[in-house]
């Protein structure tokens, strides 16, 4: 009797459990030098992202701004964080951003935009103010088609952080670094019969590595250091 109470009692816990909203977590994919851990119940219009080499990126199918007939802006936008750690004996060095996809402007007053930021904290100091780089367009995203002549045109954009000096700790190694992905679409039209149309196709976050110097690259570093410091100081007292 006692079997099928505690039975019971498992199932109604399982189906409130089922019945509720799904709980994330948290998901680690493994690169060449570095991981990335991240909640892919957030990814939202990004989609699932696949990792090669040390790069995660992502093949959106979702990602859109569009208006027609003069009604104005239009945007769709999204933010994500992954959390990046290097592989023992690495060292973060830079992280870089690079997107693309399609658009059209049909008619006066249509026009689109890509904009965002990628921002890039230290874990080892994560109260140290970000560093950040504009997500901005390779040209001028002004390229006019018609419905007698329709076209796209494909637009990429870039976004680039180098890891600052200071990050690191007092041995300035970056093992480790939370990348934030802003981005933005825009559409507007502002005439009847116009059309504005802008997607995202592909956003890749490559990460660049280095290896951590050898104890010994140090030693040598200062002895260096020490040895031009006292040749300074003897070809003074020579002058003198």
């Amino acid at each position: 009797m006692k079997f099928f109470k505690h039975t019971a009692a498992a199932l109604a816990l399982s189906a409130v459990m089922l019945s509720g909203p799904v709980q994330a977590v948290p998901v680690t994919v493994v690169g060449t030098t570095v991981s990335f851990t991240f909640d892919s119940a957030l990814s939202g219009l990004f989609g699932v992202p696949a990792v090669t080499g040390d790069a995660l990126f992502f093949t959106p199918t979702t990602y859109k701004a569009q208006s027609f007939n003069g009604t104005g802006f239009a945007s769709a936008s999204q933010t994500f964080n992954i959390m990046v750690n290097a592989n023992p004996g690495y060292l973060v060095s830079a992280v870089n951003l690079t997107e693309d996809g399609d658009y059209y402007n049909i008619g006066a007053g249509s026009s689109v935009a890509v904009g965002g930021k990628l921002y890039v904290r230290d874990l080892a100091s994560p109260l140290t103010p970000a560093a950040s780089s504009k997500i901005k367009s390779s040209l001028p995203l002004t390229d006019m088609t018609s419905l007698a002549d329709f076209e796209t045109t494909d637009w990429t954009s870039h976004a680039n952080v180098a890891i600052p000096a200071g990050w690191g700790g007092t041995g300035g190694i970056v093992s480790g670094v939370n990348v934030t992905i802003e981005n933005i679409l825009l559409a507007s039209s502002l005439s009847v019969g116009g059309a504005a149309f802008i997607e995202k196709k592909f956003a890749g976050v490559t990460i660049v590595t280095a290896p951590v110097p050898e104890p010994q690259a140090y030693a040598l570093f200062i002895a260096g250091l020490a040895l031009i410091g006292f040749m300074g100081w003897r070809k003074g007292r020579v002058t003198i």
